[in-house]
């Protein structure tokens, strides 16, 4: 008889992978045979438990097991292999728990179980502690960055301006003449300080474009372009 793996899990077949995520890592953990110690029928709704998720969470099985059922076609993995579980040394130890897992198949069928999946929506308890990613905490950057516009002119020919550092100190910067608008300058110790220890201030400059130019700078420019080398 074909098994319907929807109502094992306790879902609608219209259910998402998140659902049926859901759905498993709450039975599973109920018929964990380490839970129901000598429980025969726990052990066997454990297995039915695990085939069914097998199925439902890989897009492509729950493709064909829509279409032909568990039993399928033949040769068809859904036809219902033997899960086997021997329990370990309780309940205590995720290790002891999950070493069994890799075991759990044979010569007709093979169930990887996923610790993610099975503890993934229960925080607060010691196996999420235990198997969560640790976090990469980020060290904040000492240096502080701001962007000056300089009319494009002074970029050319050079210029002097004033700065100001993230704690409001002020310094005067040298623009060398033929500045490209982008390019950055670094201001020592004027950046954040840190639990004693003090960044830069990334000055980058862009070119500010004058709004308005009299025929007479236009011309002026024309010629200048057509006698300037790059």
């Amino acid at each position: 008889m074909s098994k319907d793996f929807y109502s094992i899990l306790g879902v609608s077949k219209t259910a998402t992978q998140d659902e049926i995520k859901k759905a498993y890592r709450k039975l599973a953990m109920k018929y964990h045979p380490d839970r129901n110690k000598g429980d025969k029928q726990a052990e066997e709704k454990f297995k039915e438990i695990g085939q069914a998720y097998d199925v439902l969470s890989d897009e492509q099985k729950r493709k064909q097991y829509d279409m032909f059922g568990s039993a399928g076609a033949t040769g068809n993995p859904f036809s219902g292999g033997n899960y086997s579980y021997s329990s370990g040394a309780g309940f205590s130890g995720f290790e002891d728990i999950f070493s069994n897992f890799g075991g759990a198949k044979n010569s007709n069928s093979s169930f990887n179980f996923n610790i993610e999946d099975l503890f993934g929506g229960f925080g607060g308890t010691s196996s999420r502690k235990t198997y969560s990613k640790k976090e990469e905490k980020k060290e904040e950057s000492l240096d502080f960055e701001k962007t000056y516009e300089i009319p494009i002119f002074d970029l050319i020919l050079g210029c002097k301006i004033e700065v100001t550092g993230y704690n409001g100190e002020k310094a005067n910067l040298k623009i060398p003449a033929s500045t490209k608008p982008g390019t950055k300058f670094r201001v020592k110790n004027f950046g954040k300080n840190i639990s004693g220890k003090t960044g830069n201030l990334i000055v980058k400059v862009e070119a500010l474009m004058p709004k308005n130019i009299s025929d007479v700078d236009k011309k002026l420019l024309e010629t200048l372009r057509e006698n300037v080398s790059y």
